[in-house]
């Protein structure tokens, strides 16, 4: 995916403000980012690297919190039973976060720059638009279903998901979802 140019901070430009559906899309995807940065923050917390009354998390590259995030919202939708897992080497999400943590620890230097956190976090939500936003709308809090357009310039989004993560490392919920 070809990085775009971002727009300045609060550069409305790329939505159309007059319309309801598109506010009410990048809203459920704001609350969404929320979710799976509580997520990430429960994570850690549940694996000893943040106390409960930890506000900072080590610095880690955006590629990485965006390709556990996605993992973390994956796993919560498997176990709620809104969507099916299949890997076809056989692996868990488990495994795959086991995965994420293993290529950060050996080669921090790719997981800061390969591209596996934003094609995770754009996985995600093409389920959650073709899925879960129908199935779910108590968990997604949102009353709108886009079906998948594959001209939609996801880069905006994706990058203010890491942005948002990194920003709000220390917010989130004591325990992690299953």
């Amino acid at each position: 995916m070809a990085h775009r140019p971002r727009p300045a901070p609060g550069d409305r430009s790329t939505t159309d403000a007059s319309s309801p559906e598109a506010e009410r899309f990048v809203s459920a995807v704001r609350r969404q980012m929320d979710h799976a940065a509580n997520l990430v923050v429960a994570f850690f917390r549940s694996i000893g690297l943040l106390d409960a009354g930890d506000t900072t998390l080590p610095k880690l590259p955006g590629q990485f919190l965006l390709e556990l995030a996605a993992l973390l919202q994956v796993r919560e939708w498997h176990a709620a039973g809104v969507i099916d897992w299949f890997d076809p080497e056989g692996l868990t999400v488990d495994d795959m976060i086991g995965l994420a943590i293993a290529r950060l620890k050996d080669d921090p230097a790719a997981a800061a720059t390969d591209d596996r956190g934003t094609a995770a976090m754009t996985d995600v939500l093409r389920i959650w638009t073709e899925t879960c936003a129908p199935e779910a709308r108590g968990h997604l809090d949102a009353d709108v279903a886009i079906r998948w357009d594959s001209s939609v310039d996801l880069d905006p989004l994706i990058d203010a998901f890491a942005d948002f993560l990194c920003r709000h490392r220390d917010a989130g919920v004591a325990m992690e979802a299953n």
